[in-house]
């Protein structure tokens, strides 16, 4: 009898050690389960984020390249303005020259003329005024001359300059 019960302890025990075998089988294939599936998500979530980081990436490098190009016309709007501006500065001083030869012309013919009375006996000449009024005027135009062309060199860098900030901002605001 203590012989059957000895056996029969041998096999629930047995039995026992073999449920907890396949207790522990079961959890160890539910982890490496759980294990796979954390890896796999792990691994969508990684690309998931770098085709995200790739997108932002590609959206700030066209943002970059639009700003970019809106610089370089800017420039060279700024550039054809300082340019027209030179060019009309140009024309203004060419017209200014011929004033001056018209003037000169004046002063020249009138000269003579006051002379020509004076050797007549009618009066003396004195071309103190129109001379000083030819000295004046000169120095005026080549003084609002010089101050043109800073007034246009300053307007026209200004004007590039706002709208170069005004493109950076845009692109500012398109990045967020």
């Amino acid at each position: 009898m203590i012989a059957g019960v000895k056996a029969y302890a041998w096999q629930a025990l047995a039995l026992f050690l073999a449920a907890l075998l396949a207790w522990q089988a079961l959890a160890k294939l539910g982890a490496e389960r759980d294990a796979a599936q954390a890896r796999a998500q792990l691994a969508g979530e990684r690309e998931a984020s770098a085709t995200a980081a790739r997108q932002a990436s590609e959206r700030y490098r066209n943002l970059e390249d639009k700003h970019r190009d809106d610089l370089r016309t800017i420039d060279t709007q700024a550039r054809q303005d300082l340019e027209r501006s030179a060019a009309d500065a140009d024309a203004a001083r060419a017209a200014a020259g011929r004033l001056r030869g018209d003037l000169a012309s004046y002063i020249t013919a009138h000269r003579a003329a006051a002379q020509a009375r004076a050797a007549a006996g009618q009066c003396a000449p004195d071309t103190a005024a129109l001379d000083l009024l030819s000295e004046l005027q000169r120095r005026a135009d080549e003084r609002a001359g010089v101050l043109a062309r800073i007034a246009d060199d300053a307007r026209h860098r200004g004007s590039a300059c706002e709208r170069a900030y005004d493109a950076g901002r845009v692109m500012i605001q398109g990045a967020q």
